[in-house]
């Protein structure tokens, strides 16, 4: 058998307590190579598109991938998959950490769970050794302390702890994945699968870390990225994280704020990441074997038992300091801090949960809603009490919390008399901390990314502005090798999307699905911090597998992820009338750097047309039989 992989996909289910291994062999491992893509092949092939996400028909897929577990930098990363509680569609998430390169040193490449556990369970992988425990004991108590209780109860304080939490176990539609607590597979609400499962965790500890085929070369490279990524700017990041670019964006006019009504919120120095790292930063932390180390931890000691926050659970990045922050107008910078620390210990998406709060707190503040229904909770904006209570509410279906926890778009369906005007979703799921209005590049990945509101389907606009470098042995930002050798030679605006911004992003939906299919860390190989440059990779990935790999074929791999990712919405009844933008992004942004600007409808609506037909889509954003022979899917052509 080939290196980079083990060759073993582990299968058990929880109905009937079976365990099983399988060995699909080095071709299929080849043809789709982990993460997103191996993801997607089984869900088309065992989950119905009518199965509800939170019956014992649906399946829970964790993948790595062939690289996953290196040396090199970014390589930690993997794929949680399942129908999505959220969107009732294709959902994956990916996190990096340490859970992912554990799993491969216990022998296996990917995990498939199915049915549902009669009793709360979870399982236990010590190499070769698996077994289905009770959890009964751990149910209803938070992350923190089941991570301890598993430990203790595995023997070994190195056992890597891949959980739900309370909001998982109540199936809260917003509920998310993590693992050592610091690390998210947070959207799509994947952690309600594990709850619908009676699955409260996946625990691994293993010891066997060769894989590679040429494990020399492959350190070697790893010092060398160590000893340059300062070059890159990795080292500064590393140091900021990217809770520093709060007030950037408020300053650009695309910070959402106030449920992506503005796009600057006057406040943003007061949450901004700088600020955290002055009073409230501890350390900082890494993912496995990555000196950039951009995982920023706060602390905050208070009398007053609701502003301590337990370094434990880590700090927040940005994602979760604009949806808790800005978009909810919450300028308390503990606060934001405190929410963070929250959703961490119950289990949350930050970025869900923040989202559909400011959606209810737009909803009070224009009467929609009122203190009778939020169970006299004074649900405004900047109210960062009212956003602590909720938090937990949510968490336990508790009051009004029991309506949020059905996420934005239910949410709004539920509570009516124009409510779902100001749902900022899209398939269902809610909009990360990125305004479209003024990247509509994002605006057009939100809506057509088979996992809905999804801010990582390519770059973002603003990094293809300047002229373009083309010397493939260059480090820093702005850097547009990547696409210039696709022809794509001259930059573009922001707010476009004409013929060569659509060709970019073509191309740029297909170089960042490698990321997703490889579970690489974006900020290590993404464009604008390329240290692993995308004609470097290909060499890497083949001297971890011995295969000789081209980055044609690593294209072609990404691809097939994404069409397998459509083919199964199209399964679940997804048409192009689900992927589009909410009604706000074609009105004008209130205020900031760009006030006034909104996506066009008509080009929006000429943007996705020629996305399907360049892509081999049919006019509802199907795959067409040719597209799926192209891709070698012949098994899955009706």
């Amino acid at each position: 058998m080939t290196s980079g992989c083990r060759n073993k996909i582990l299968r058990i289910n929880l109905s009937n307590g079976s365990i099983t291994t399988e060995q699909p062999g080095e071709a299929f491992f080849r043809k789709y190579m982990g993460g997103k893509a191996l993801a997607a092949y089984y869900l088309n092939k065992e989950v119905s598109g009518e199965c509800d996400a939170l019956s014992p028909e649906n399946k829970l897929i964790v993948a790595p991938s062939v690289i996953t577990g290196s040396p090199i930098a970014g390589t930690s990363r993997f794929t949680v998959a399942a129908k999505s509680p959220l969107s009732d569609a294709f959902g994956n998430s990916e996190a990096g950490g340490f859970w992912g390169p554990e799993l491969k040193f216990a022998g296996y490449d990917a995990v498939i769970v199915e049915g549902k556990a009669a009793e709360p369970c979870y399982i236990s992988i010590n190499n070769d050794k698996i077994e289905i425990k009770k959890a009964d004991h751990l149910w209803g108590k938070e992350t923190g302390p089941v991570q301890d209780a598993i430990r203790e109860e595995m023997g070994n304080k190195r056992v890597k702890v891949l959980q739900t939490g309370p909001a998982g176990e109540k199936m809260v539609r917003v509920a998310a994945i993590s693992n050592n607590l610091n690390h998210w597979n947070g959207r799509c609400g994947l952690g309600a699968v594990f709850g619908s499962k009676n699955l409260r965790a996946i625990a691994v500890i293993g010891d066997n870390k060769e894989f590679m085929k040429e494990a020399d070369k492959i350190k070697e490279y790893a010092k060398w990225f160590g000893s340059n990524m300062e070059r890159a700017g990795l080292k500064e990041y590393g140091d900021s994280g990217t809770f520093s670019i709060v007030s950037i964006l408020s300053n650009m006019g695309i910070l959402p704020t106030k449920n992506f009504q503005f796009g600057e919120f006057e406040h943003a120095d007061a949450i901004d990441g700088n600020l955290m790292k002055e009073q409230l930063r501890v350390k900082r932390e890494s993912c496995f074997a990555c000196p950039v180390r951009c995982k920023q931890v706060v602390k905050h000691e208070s009398e007053d038992e609701t502003r301590n926050v337990d370094p434990q659970y880590g700090g927040p990045e940005y994602e979760s300091i604009g949806a808790l922050g800005s978009n909810c107008g919450v300028a308390d910078v503990i606060a934001v801090c405190k929410a963070n620390e929250m959703v961490t210990r119950f289990g949350m998406d930050s970025i869900g949960t923040g989202m559909t709060i400011a959606f209810a707190m737009e909803c009070f503040e224009k009467g929609i809603i009122t203190k009778e229904d939020t169970g006299g909770i004074e649900l405004t904006f900047g109210n960062h009490e009212a956003l602590i209570q909720m938090i937990e509410q949510m968490a336990y279906r508790k009051g009004f919390g029991d309506v949020l926890a059905e996420g934005t778009y239910r949410a709004a369906q539920k509570i009516g008399n124009g409510a779902e005007k100001l749902a900022i979703t899209s398939k269902k799921t809610e909009f990360a901390a990125h305004e479209p209005r003024g990247k509509w590049n994002v605006g057009l990945g939100y809506a057509v990314s088979p996992n809905g509101a999804d801010h990582i389907v390519v770059e973002h606009d603003h990094c293809f502005m300047g002229e373009p470098n083309t010397d493939p042995d260059a480090l820093g930002p702005g850097d547009l090798f990547p696409i210039f050798r696709y022809g794509i030679r001259e930059p573009f605006e922001p707010m476009s999307l004409d013929g060569n911004k659509l060709r970019a992003f073509v191309v740029l939906q297909r170089l960042w699905s490698i990321m997703d299919t490889l579970d690489i860390c974006i900020f290590v190989a993404e464009p604008s911090r390329r240290m692993i440059t995308l004609e470097k990779l290909p060499e890497l990935v083949s001297q971890i597998t011995g295969w000789d790999v081209t980055l044609e074929e690593l294209v072609a791999v990404s691809e097939r992820g994404i069409v397998l990712s459509r083919l199964f919405n199209a399964k679940c009844g997804i048409t192009s009338k689900d992927e589009t933008l909410p009604e706000r992004m074609f009105e004008p942004l209130g205020n900031g750097a760009i006030e006034g600007a909104k996506i066009p409808r008509d080009e929006f609506e000429e943007a996705k047309k020629f996305y399907y037909q360049m892509t081999g889509m049919d006019e509802e954003g199907a795959p067409l039989p040719g597209k799926l022979l192209e891709m070698k899917l012949e098994e899955f052509m009706a």
